[in-house]
Parts: C-alpha cells; sequence; structure tokens
C-alpha cells in the first residue's frame, strides 16, 4: 500500500489523472512518522488514515511539510533524506496547481 495525493470527485481529465505519491507506508512508518510524532504535527499524522484537504488548508500542511524536511536534514541517513524532501517538494510544488485548476476542489492523501 502508498500514501498518495488525488483529487477527489474529478470533473475533467486534469483532475482525474492528478496524482502525487507520497510514500509506501512502510516509508510513512519509517522515516514519516518519527518526524511527525516528535514535532508534534497534526495535518500530516493523518495522511496514513485519509484525509480531504481543501485550499484553506494547505498553508498548513505546508507548514509541516516545512518542518519535516527540516528534521530529516538532521535525523535521516542520505538515502533516506533525499527521498522524503523530493516528495515533499513534489507536494509544494503540485498541489498549488491543483487548487489553482478550479474553485471548491478537494484533494485526498491517504
Amino acid at each position: 500500500m502508498s500514501i498518495s495525493a488525488m483529487v477527489l470527485e474529478a470533473k475533467d481529465e486534469f483532475e482525474e489523472k492528478f496524482f502525487i505519491p507520497v510514500a509506501t507506508e512502510s516509508f510513512f512508518q519509517e522515516c514519516w512518522e518519527p518526524a511527525i510524532e516528535e514535532l508534534g504535527l497534526k495535518w500530516t499524522k493523518v495522511f496514513s488514515v485519509g484525509i480531504e484537504l481543501v485550499e484553506e488548508d494547505f498553508p498548513f500542511v505546508l507548514e509541516e511539510l516545512s518542518k519535516i524536511k527540516e528534521w530529516a536534514k538532521e535525523n535521516l541517513p542520505e538515502e533516506k533524506r533525499i527521498k522524503i524532501i523530493e516528495r515533499i517538494e513534489l507536494i509544494e510544488t503540485e498541489l498549488p496547481i491543483a487548487f489553482t485548476h478550479r474553485d471548491g476542489i478537494i484533494i485526498f492523501i491517504g
């Protein structure tokens, strides 16, 4: 199983094809969860069970992702650090595109 971001109730081809891989469940447990727990984060904590995000939620998620990146730089070995940062940066660049695509769009991460 894996965790990814996608559009709920897709209305067109862009939304149907929108997909961001976040992490495998094992990588999430091994690398994301220790950061989330240590930093006391709440939005990213529920990525593993699933969360629906609207545009207004995104700044809070971005803030947490930034904290995870900083934590990873100090706490993960290079290979895992590179992997988690690449995925976070993908989320940071691609989710805003979806949110500007259509008003009221809902992104599911889980």
